[in-house]
């Protein structure tokens, strides 16, 4: 991560305040977009109901009750599709036999 400080003005020689500015290191980039396409393609496979349970359960900390009232359905159907969503991500994710070491 690079930081470049430069004064806020030139005039005032016992100005103390800079301006700050970071230019986020390419890896941190690249990693965040791998991130986010690794993302998107797991929450793919799921119903679009799914997503929401998934986003707002894990993604965002919400509770199974939070999203169970917004979504206007009881809290045991959020488990119920909480825990699907997981398996079938699970299933696709998850390698079923071990690898040779």
């Amino acid at each position: 991560m690079l930081i470049l400080n430069e004064l806020l003005s030139q005039e005032a020689e016992d100005e103390e305040r800079e301006m700050v500015d970071t230019i986020a290191s390419p890896s941190d980039t690249l990693a965040e977009v791998e991130d986010a396409l690794f993302l998107e393609e797991a929450l793919s496979l799921l119903t679009p109901q799914q997503q929401k349970v998934i986003i707002a359960t894990i993604l965002n900390g919400a509770t199974e009750q939070e999203v169970a009232k917004e979504l206007g359905i009881s809290q045991p159907a959020v488990h119920r599709m909480k825990v699907r969503a997981l398996n079938r991500l699970k299933k696709y994710f998850v390698l079923d036999e071990p690898t040779a070491k």
